[in-house]
């Protein structure tokens, strides 16, 4: 029975080694790998009992103690893992240490998955062994402990054809997002690309923000550095529906507008364009006006209603040099603390901007939402290239360039369910307007730059009250190899191939060389 023994030894670690070959190689075929082990386990048995007596003997000496103690060692280490785990799976939290936040999400998205109104069922289209299964996963693990109104489900195409082509699916790689009635795919899934698939999906609605047409205002449709067109794709990507107004052929303004924006008029708007404007903005309108230094927008009277004043000048900051800009490209980084500009940490950059000026108008309430440096004046004389401040004529120190208003306004038409003693202002509107000393900061050439996006597209969410989009976007992120000259490659190889592991190796050598001599 003893020969048996070293057969059966080769047996068992042979059918082990075979069990974990399959179980690797075949993870869905788990019964080969667990009938493998059973046929490991038995041959195990055979050798404990065909060679009890050495067995016994062994277990009485002293290396069965010193093995038994590590045992215990062994499993209490694999307990306080265990335990470990099982709290950090009831306690998601995700920490990420990478320079440039590669597996942060933006603080925009986690506003948006933290507040989404109602579920959405995620189906992700990857086979199996796809390795961009495992980025995405890397990434969707960011939304899932951000609340519970996500449900996800991975589906193999090749292993479920039929439930692919219901949902119309082509490609590997799809994800199909469906809340309610909604339904939407996204081929390439990127934070982007995901956020903005949220947002379509939970709103049976998009609002509608118009852009005014017809006096020489920067074009959304344009090409160039001077259009709008930038800004038009990524109030898209917000799920705003954008669109041109031409007054002058329309005669009012849609029912549907939910912001009304007037992007740097070349021409003055028409007294009767004006009084739409106005009789838009005593409806509860919201519009947001960008005036460039000297131009006159036609817009001043109705300003001056709101308590506001463009004033006749331009903006010179010395300490712009400092940002690799001009004196009349003042960069700001002076909030007021707001919803637009809360968590707000970016500087923004206004090519060529004027000062805003605020006074007392009733049932008026402005703030100030951004204003320069204390260097900074506003500079009024034009005709000498050489600029410098005037005192007494000029006003220096920190000046407004982005100004908020809003008004309460009475509801419109009276409700006949009340009575006659009844007011008609117990649900009164709140008309709002907002106005930049320039226009060029959101424009195409200057869009991109730090906190110029954020800013325009945050302006435009809060005055369309859609505040769960008030927040700071996802930037790309580019990669950043480390460069190393070749005296540092080979200093690395030296010290990490040669010197460390030696070190290692001598020491190891003279611990055994002192134990051999015990």
């Amino acid at each position: 029975m003893k020969k048996l023994t070293p057969v059966a030894g080769w047996f068992a670690l042979l059918f082990a080694v075979a069990a974990l070959i399959a179980y690797v190689l075949f993870p869905d075929k788990l019964n080969v790998a667990l009938t493998l082990g059973f046929i490991a386990l038995g041959a195990v048995i055979v050798i404990a009992v065909a060679d009890r007596e050495n067995l016994r003997r062994f277990l009485k000496g002293r290396q069965a103690l010193y093995g038994f103690n590590a045992g215990v060692l062994i499993l209490v280490a694999l307990g306080i893992m265990v335990f470990a785990n099982i709290i950090s799976f009831r306690h998601k939290h995700r920490w990420d240490v990478t320079e440039g936040g590669l597996y942060s999400l933006a603080p925009q998205t986690q506003k948006i998955v933290s507040t989404l109104p109602r579920g959405v069922k995620l189906t992700a289209f990857f086979q199996t062994d796809d390795p961009k299964k495992s980025d995405f996963k890397n990434l969707i693990d960011g939304y899932l402990t951000l609340g519970d109104k996500l449900a996800l489900e991975f589906v193999d195409p090749d292993k479920k054809p039929a439930l692919a082509k219901r949902y119309g699916v082509t490609t590997y790689g799809t994800v199909v997002l469906e809340s309610g009635e909604q339904e939407t795919k996204v081929n390439n899934a990127t934070e982007e690309t995901l956020t903005n698939a949220l947002l379509k999906v939970v709103k049976d609605d998009k609002k509608t923000i118009y852009f005014l047409d017809g006096h020489g205002e920067k074009d959304i449709d344009g090409v160039g550095k001077e259009s709008y067109s930038a800004v038009k794709k990524a109030l898209e990507k917000d799920n705003f529906q954008v669109q041109k107004l031409l007054l002058m052929q329309s005669g009012s303004i849609p029912e549907d507008a939910s912001l009304l924006v007037i992007n740097a008029p070349q021409r003055p708007l028409l007294e009767k364009e004006t009084e739409i404007v106005e009789k838009y903005l005593d409806a509860g309108g919201a519009v947001f006006l960008l005036a460039d230094p000297q131009m006159d927008t036609g817009l001043e009277g109705l300003l001056k209603n709101w308590g506001l004043v463009l004033n006749p000048d331009m903006i010179i900051d010395p300490l712009s040099r400092m940002f690799g800009g001009d004196f009349a490209a003042p960069v700001v980084n002076q909030y007021t603390m707001h919803d637009v500009t809360k968590d707000f940490a970016l500087a923004t950059i206004f090519p060529i901007v004027r000062s805003i000026s605020t006074e007392t108008a009733p049932g008026v309430e402005t703030i100030e939402l951004l204003k320069t440096g204390q260097n900074s004046w506003g500079e009024t004389d034009f005709s000498d290239a050489k600029v410098k401040y005037d005192e007494g004529t000029e006003v220096q120190g920190s000046l407004a360039v982005l100004v908020l208003s809003t008004k309460k306004m009475p509801a419109s038409g009276a409700d006949k369910s009340k009575g006659a003693g009844e007011s008609k202002e117990e649900n009164p509107l709140t008309a709002k307007l907002v106005v930049a000393g320039d226009s060029d900061f959101a424009a195409d050439q200057y869009f991109n730059f730090s906190g110029n996006a954020d800013l325009f597209l945050n302006t435009a969410s809060w005055l369309a009250e859609e505040n769960n989009l008030i927040s700071i976007r996802s930037r790309e992120r580019s990669s950043q190899p480390i460069q190393l000259s070749q005296t540092q490659g080979k200093l690395i190889f030296i010290l990490g191939v040669l010197v460390f592991p030696g070190m290692v190796a001598l020491i190891g050598v003279k611990v055994w060389w002192r134990r051999r001599s015990l």
